[in-house]
């Protein structure tokens, strides 16, 4: 009877609570191990995926740049943009002079040599009508003062382009845009060139002025003069070097160079006053919108891409925006890809394409950009074919 009573009141009595370090220790000796071999195969196949087996399409938003050169070796008379400065399609961005001062003021001696050869020649018929008005004679005197005055224009072009510097240098400012507590030029000669600008500019004007009222002249008297009294021979001539000097004027004036499409200006190559050649670059312009990815897709080559085949392309970026594209053409052949599109692994231990990595090739596809995507040319994105 006694042994029944105590087992009765054992069994109403509450269970002994059990510690909380003794319920974190069995956790930690039966749970933990389970948890960190899950966690352990997820990393590994996160490394796997990321950086050992690398996803078989990778891609890069399109970067347009643009190079603006001249077409010929010359001088530059002035860059009017900046550097990440924002341009338009068809925006003058600087201007070039591509001929020598120097040989200009040649070419215009030897057509003031040739224009006094066509004066003194023998003309029978020319001679007999000088009794009234010698229009040819007034011709030629129209086009030796027009010589005079490109000469002139040359001379204040080249005068201009100096003072332009020298006011750089007295300012304390160099070519690359950097800036000197000292003067590099006196003020004198600052004030010298200065005046030698205003002579040449002011003769510049004088012969315009004098050129247009002799040709005023000329058109007045040839539309009052009876036909026939020209000579065909000197009419010639003349024709001949009125286009010579047509074409040295033409060579005198700045070729403007363009900006090929919106975008920004990335790189300023060379500045004002420098010395140019034919196709050397200037600046870059890069387009500010990009509209496609460049795609590759890596070997082996287990993925058939087609014209039309739907591509998710999600940013890297914090909010890791994705949207839909398309594929718009496929390459017929295997290209080098891109030294940023490989594994870090590749890249990074040698310095990208050198140290001896060898180039890897893939298939080039072209893909759409989503228009909710905000990402940058030049940029990494993720890319995966979506499943129709």
């Amino acid at each position: 009877m006694q042994d029944q009573s105590t087992t009765g009141q054992s069994s109403s009595l509450p269970p002994i609570p059990t510690p909380p370090g003794t319920l974190f220790r069995e956790f930690r000796i039966q749970a933990v191990p389970y948890i960190a071999f899950v966690a352990g195969v997820g990393l590994a196949a996160w490394l796997w995926r990321g950086y050992v087996g690398p996803a078989t399409l990778v891609g890069e938003v399109e970067s347009v740049r643009g190079i603006v050169s001249s077409v010929g070796p010359g001088r530059l008379a002035q860059v009017q943009v900046d550097a990440l400065q924002r341009v338009t399609a068809g925006q003058v961005l600087a201007r070039v002079i591509t001929a020598e001062p120097r040989i200009l003021e040649a070419q215009i001696a030897l057509s003031k040599a040739r224009i006094d050869a066509i004066r003194l020649g023998p003309d029978s018929d020319l001679r007999k009508l000088n009794s009234q008005i010698n229009l040819e004679g007034l011709r030629l005197s129209w086009m030796y003062k027009r010589a005079e005055w490109l000469s002139a224009k040359a001379r204040s072009v080249y005068r201009q382009l100096e003072l332009a510097r020298l006011e750089k240098l007295r300012a304390g400012v160099t070519n690359a845009g950097a800036s000197s507590p000292f003067p590099a030029l006196s003020q004198n000669d600052l004030d010298i060139s200065r005046r030698d600008a205003a002579v040449e500019e002011a003769s510049v004007k004088e012969l315009e002025q004098l050129v247009t009222q002799i040709g005023d002249s000329i058109q007045l008297m040839q539309s009052k003069r009876p036909e026939g009294q020209e000579s065909r021979s000197m009419l010639a001539a003349i024709d001949v070097e009125s286009k010579n000097l047509d074409l040295i004027e033409s060579q005198m004036m700045p070729v403007d160079l363009l900006a090929p499409f919106d975008g920004v200006v990335s790189v300023v190559h060379r500045w004002t006053g420098e010395t140019i050649q034919a196709g050397e670059p200037i600046l870059t312009v890069s387009q500010e919108k990009p509209s496609r990815v460049v795609a590759f897709v890596r070997q082996p080559i287990q993925l058939q891409a087609r014209t039309g085949m739907k591509v998710e392309v999600r940013s890297r970026g914090g909010n890791r925006e994705a949207g839909v594209g398309e594929v718009i053409r496929v390459g017929s052949q295997l290209e080098p890809i891109s030294p940023t599109l490989l594994p870090r692994s590749a890249s990074a231990s040698s310095g990208g394409m050198g140290g001896g990595v060898v180039a890897e090739n893939g298939l080039p596809i072209l893909v759409s950009l989503p228009g909710n995507l905000t990402v940058y040319p030049g940029e990494i994105i993720d890319l995966r074919i979506v499943a129709p």
